[in-house]
């Protein structure tokens, strides 16, 4: 019986299903994709045994984070085997081999032979590394002997085109050859997300590795507290000083709180990066708040509905009860029907989860490392089921309780009057309606800040024009005369000037410019004072080369570079804005001067609007005070560069085969070059940004899609209850303007309340979005007016479908109707 009344109220049966389908897929969609990737990212059993061990670090502003561990650290770390039951550490690995026209630098991972069996994750072909297999690190790009290795999925893919009987063939790379033994899962992405292409077992790390560049975790024995296990760390951390303390004294340890070890939950390896810049978690507890005011959206909607659709069969109800039928009866059938319509919602529910997956997960960017293999979270489900279920059942029975509480003789009484419900019902139903217009307002809200945000991003005033701009990476230069020659230096300049001569010539080039970054230096001191600051030096070419000329950065005093400032002897530099507020604040910053801690001073020529070119690529990151220099001073030093930013007349990417050419004509010894077309790395750049908000886009339309349902809803079973009493109206000379004014103005006026309060709790939460927002407030008016205007429009469609409905009733029809 409850199958029919069901098919007979195919609209409610169908607003109900698609709402419950709607909340029910989406909350465990998103819910599966946030717990496996981030909340519940490692398998395997006590998952909070496992610890990442690294050194206290800070960025250049002193900002503390979570670093890495030098060689010497990690021996003394394996000792310790009273405190670990299991010692796991990897390290960045960059073997090379002869390509047809470069030399390939493929990025591994050398590893402890532990580190598959750690996370009891087996290879979807063959095996990982068996006893014996270990090598020794010579260096970052040199092995001690062949070994084995085990292959990434996507590296699988691409290189051996998923060749099923790849297992026992060779590679050769860095002139070992290492042979197939596995091949990784395509969900197995750990560390440092999609980016390792091997991984290769060490015996120990690199020993000449004194940078903190090397990770390491471990499983804590059972009965081993994190207290216990921070003083260990804490009194090793001393022996070290105490053994080294050049090393460990230097200004680079003592900036951020002095040199420490520290120890942290092997998960938040997942949700920071190494220096703890970019947390995640707030991020993600925005998402989870969003996803939960939509699951709340759907708990409102079906209550409205079913409240809606109860009230409606208030004097049906009563005739049953009037023949015989008890409240227990009456209750077991509106119970059924609840029951059916949560089932079908929940089978609903799980195509939209499915489906949803698919989408949430092409949104995930490649740099999130993982280990479990993304899916429909059956706890969760189960969850999402039993809140959308009590709500179909709890509101399917309150009104039950109060119609077999409510007098049958009235209730008959009114058989013939079609008479409306009673206030505190319409009351009731109107303030879920608000509740859903104003979460849905909230949601929408976060979505048109967060578009805004990344417009923003993405048309960021970079102090340059990025139009037609191809960046151009050489590549690594190999060979004894760029090594060990004594004319090095000489050798590099000659390399790169004529790289530059080559490139301008190309048809389509209008400038060339070189441009060099080195690491951050700290131990500047400028003329007056003796306390060091942390400055960025950097390198450009001069005259036909000069970056600044080249991709269009003003000079805002004084002048460029001249052939006369080339050479170790020549102090002068040019300054970026941010240094020259930085160093001297209110004053001119020409012809200031500051040294090195080897004493070598420098003088301020020149300063230049600030630009964001970074170590490898353009970003968004915060400008830090930078100084140029004629790059040919440090060709051939650390750092990244030198490289290319060339000006096109046309498409950039159409000149990457000639510059190949040139590049490999002119010098074959080197690692693979790379290029970036500028406008395309920005928005690369900017995936993170890209993929919170199409989360809260998804959140959003969901939400309003439901806020509109909800008001369709009430309104249409408003007007079928009142269709005798629209009727009379018509009959007694309304006109259908009025009937849709009286109609669509019960619906607009709760949309106007549920916008109110909507955007009033907006105005505080959105708040907690700053961290995300770049270049935008959280109060952002036109944001805020571009949503009401939004919900408006939503909501008059919504009320105007009822509306049209009512205006054409039948008065004679209406008159019969009962």
């Amino acid at each position: 019986y409850a199958t029919r009344m069901l098919l007979k109220n195919r609209g409610f049966t169908t607003v109900v299903v698609l709402t419950l389908a709607l909340g029910i897929g989406a909350t465990t969609a998103i819910f599966s994709v946030i717990n496996i990737v981030i909340f519940n990212p490692l398998p395997g059993p006590e998952p909070d045994r496992l610890i990442q061990i690294g050194e206290r670090t800070h960025n250049n502003k002193d900002v503390p984070g979570f670093g890495g561990l030098n060689a010497e650290s990690v021996e003394m770390l394996r000792t310790k085997k009273e405190f670990f039951s299991e010692v796991v550490w990897w390290e960045g690995l960059y073997l090379e081999r002869k390509g047809a026209d470069f030399i390939e630098n493929l990025p591994g991972v050398a590893v402890s032979s532990n580190f598959f069996r750690a996370w009891n994750i087996r290879p979807i072909l063959g095996h990982t590394f068996a006893n014996g297999e270990s090598a020794r690190m010579i260096d970052q790009r040199t092995l001690n002997r062949d070994t084995a290795a085990v292959l990434s999925y996507s590296f699988w893919q691409t290189r051996y085109g998923g060749d099923p009987y790849v297992l026992g063939k060779t590679i050769e790379l860095g002139e070992r050859h290492l042979t197939i033994t596995g091949v990784m899962p395509p969900h197995f992405q750990f560390p440092e997300g999609a980016s390792p292409k091997f991984w290769v077992p060490v015996e120990s790390p690199n020993p000449r590795e004194e940078s903190a560049n090397i990770r390491m975790f471990a499983r804590l024995k059972p009965g081993i507290t994190a207290a216990k296990t921070q003083a260990m760390l804490d009194l090793i951390a001393r022996q070290l000083l105490r053994a080294n303390p050049s090393r460990y004294e230097d200004t680079w340890h003592r900036r951020g709180g002095g040199f420490g070890i520290l120890m942290r939950p092997l998960r938040h390896e997942f949700t920071q990066t190494h220096y703890g810049a970019d947390d995640l978690q707030r991020t993600l507890w925005a998402l989870l708040a969003a996803i939960s005011f939509v699951l709340l959206i759907v708990c409102v909607n079906v209550a409205n509905l079913m409240l809606a659709r109860t009230e409606n069969r208030q004097q049906e109800l009563a005739i049953r009860a009037a023949i015989g039928a008890g409240r227990v009866r009456l209750m077991r059938q509106l119970l059924t029907e609840s029951v059916l319509l949560a089932a079908l919602g929940a089978l609903g529910g799980l195509f939209v989860a499915i489906f949803g997956m698919k989408v949430l997960i092409s949104l995930i960017p490649e740099t999130i490392p993982r280990l479990k293999p993304i899916h429909l979270d059956s706890s969760l489900l189960m969850g999402s089921l039993l809140v959308s279920g009590l709500t179909a059942l709890v509101f399917g029975l309150v009104p039950a309780l109060h119609a077999s509480r409510s007098s049958v003789s009235d209730s008959l009484k009114q058989a013939g009057t079609g008479a409306t419900m009673s206030f505190g019902w319409r009351r009731y139903r109107g303030a879920l309606v608000i509740t859903e217009v104003a979460l849905s307002l909230i949601l929408l809200t976060g979505a048109g800040l967060m578009i805004k945000s990344v417009d923003r991003l993405l048309h960021a005033n970079m102090g340059f024009d990025l139009e037609n701009v191809l960046i151009v990476h050489p590549g690594l230069l190999r060979g004894e005369k760029y090594y060990f020659s004594d004319r090095a230096a000489a050798v590099y300049q000659a390399l790169y000037d004529e790289l530059h001569d080559r490139f301008a010539a190309l048809p389509g080039v209008k400038a060339a410019g070189i441009y060099k970054i080195d690491f951050f230096e700290l131990g500047y001191t400028l003329e007056g004072q003796e306390k060091s600051i942390g400055l960025l030096p950097a390198g450009t070419g001069v005259g036909d080369s000069d970056l600044f000329r080249a991709v269009g950065i003003p000079l805002l005093a004084g002048r460029y570079f001249e052939k006369a400032d080339i050479g170790n002897r020549v102090g002068t530099v040019i300054v970026n804005q941010t240094m020259a507020r930085f160093c001297w604040p209110g004053e001119n910053a020409l012809n200031k001067k500051f040294c090195d801690k080897s004493g070598r001073l420098y003088e301020v020529i020149g300063v230049v609007r600030d630009a964001r070119i970074g170590f490898r690529q353009l970003s968004i990151d915060e400008i830090e005070p930078t100084f140029y220099r004629p790059y040919h001073a440090d060709a051939h030093g650390g750092g990244y560069g030198p490289y290319f930013l060339l000006r096109t007349e046309g498409d950039p990417e159409k000149l990457i085969p000639p510059i190949r050419e040139i590049i490999k004509s002119v010098e074959s010894s080197m690692t693979t070059p790379w290029f970036e077309v500028a406008r395309k790395t920005l928005y690369d750049s900017t995936e993170a940004q890209r993929t919170y908000m199409s989360y809260l886009i998804v959140f959003s339309v969901v939400g309003l899609i439901l806020a509109a349902l909800g008001i369709y809803g009430v309104l249409a079973y408003s007007v079928a209850r009142r269709t005798r009493e629209i009727g009379i109206r018509i009959a007694i000379g309304a006109g259908r303007s009025q009937v849709i004014n009286m109609i669509m103005r019960a619906g607009i006026r709760l949309a106007a309340i549920g916008i109110g309060l909507g955007a009033l709790a907006a105005f505080y939460l959105m708040r907690l979005l700053q961290h995300q927002l770049y270049e935008v407030r959280p109060t952002d008016p036109a944001v805020f007016s571009g949503v009401v205007l939004l919900l408006l429009c939503v909501a008059l469609a919504a009320c105007y479908l009822p509306a049209r409905r009512a205006a054409k009733v039948d008065p004679m029809e209406a008159l019969r109707y009962e």
